[in-house]
């Protein structure tokens, strides 16, 4: 994950490998602390969740905290996230699944978790798959779309998902206090998508995708930040698909 409660996308996933007793490890690669934001409040959040679903807090890692790595900055530190992955991947066992944000431009950092991941995992057996947060593909101003994975990234894997197991993911959200403002975004749109049929789902992740913008007309973070596609592309230019 890219910020502590971007978890909020995978808890099925999350759930579902927990009950199988797989080895689970769980990283963050910026500080959550855009805007000043209390950085262990966030930790401590993510923390709490997560060890509800049955994840160990050692197989937690804040990496993007241990190495000061601003929120909304990741696409200007990739050259120390990416040894850091390296390192943890090497304690694991050969044949590894990541899930990733996806590529998808709702927010920079999730793009660059995205390419930090490929990278990390280089010279691996791994299969890396890719879940929707947000993005603002088709829309404009500040509307977005949760949960919504994009047709360029290709065929979904789904998981099905009951009525309690739903709830449950909507309460989870509620435990990220810090981010009340967010969520307050985010979840009618999150609740909505619990109506549909599957409101999860993974895709593949192609690194040729990442020579492209992830969908066309302007990123969502262009509409909310200063930051256009050409800059990030720029500063990333030596980890995307030529």
């Amino acid at each position: 994950m890219a910020h502590p409660d971007d978890e909020f996308a995978v808890f099925p996933w999350l759930e579902a490998a927990c009950r199988e007793h797989r080895l689970i490890h769980c990283c963050w690669l910026t500080d959550g602390g855009w805007g000043g934001q209390d950085i262990s409040r966030r930790r401590a959040e993510s923390t709490a969740v997560l060890r509800k679903i049955g994840i160990p807090l050692e197989a937690m890692h804040f990496i993007g905290e241990q190495l000061e790595i601003p929120d909304g900055e990741l696409h200007t530190r990739l050259e120390q996230v990416v040894p850091a992955l390296r390192k943890l991947f090497l304690g694991l066992p050969e044949a590894v699944e990541v899930l990733v944000p996806a590529w998808e431009g709702g927010h920079q950092d999730h793009d660059a978790t995205q390419l930090a991941a490929i990278a990390g995992v280089s010279g691996r057996r791994a299969r890396l798959r890719q879940f929707s947060l947000y993005h603002g593909a088709r829309l404009s101003g500040p509307w977005f779309r949760v949960l919504a994975p994009l047709a360029e990234n290709g065929p979904l894997s789904t998981l099905p998902l009951g009525p309690t197991a739903r709830l449950r993911c909507l309460v989870r959200c509620t435990r990220y206090v810090s981010q009340w403002k967010s969520f307050l975004g985010l979840l009618p749109f999150y609740g909505l998508k619990m109506l549909v049929r599957h409101p999860f789902a993974l895709q593949d992740v192609s690194f040729s995708r990442t020579a492209e913008r992830p969908h066309p007309g302007r990123l969502l973070y262009e509409r909310r930040t200063v930051l256009t596609w050409e800059a990030f592309a720029e500063w990333t230019s030596a980890y995307r698909s030529p």
